[in-house]
């Protein structure tokens, strides 16, 4: 069972993150709460905070443009990384940021 919390976010993340938990976590209990804010202090795009083992906070720059989804699915690479206690490399992440995207096309 998934609990997703969509925080001032764009119409694409619900439909994003659903696909992305159906398609790596389909049988894992989660909590997640995505939301926008202004992250330009914090010189991000976003970033993915593990509060519990299975409570996530997402937040993404409200300025993002067209890399939007692309940031998105950086960050719940990140969680997914973090639920399976594996190290958070980001060099893997922007590789899989491009195949995750590539996918999420395919599908969509």
């Amino acid at each position: 069972m998934h609990s997703i919390e969509l925080e001032g976010c764009r119409e694409t993340a619900g439909p994003v993150v659903t696909w992305f938990m159906k398609e790596y976590l389909p049988d894992a209990y989660f909590f997640l709460v995505v939301e926008e804010k202004d992250l330009s202090e914090e010189c991000v795009d976003g970033w993915c905070m593990r509060e519990t083992h299975n409570e996530f906070l997402i937040q993404l720059h409200k300025g993002l443009g067209d890399n939007y989804i692309s940031v998105l699915l950086h960050e719940l690479h990140h969680m997914w990384q973090y639920y399976h206690d594996l190290p958070r490399d980001e060099e893997e992440t922007l590789r899989e940021e491009m195949r995750l995207l590539n996918k999420y096309n395919q599908n969509h």
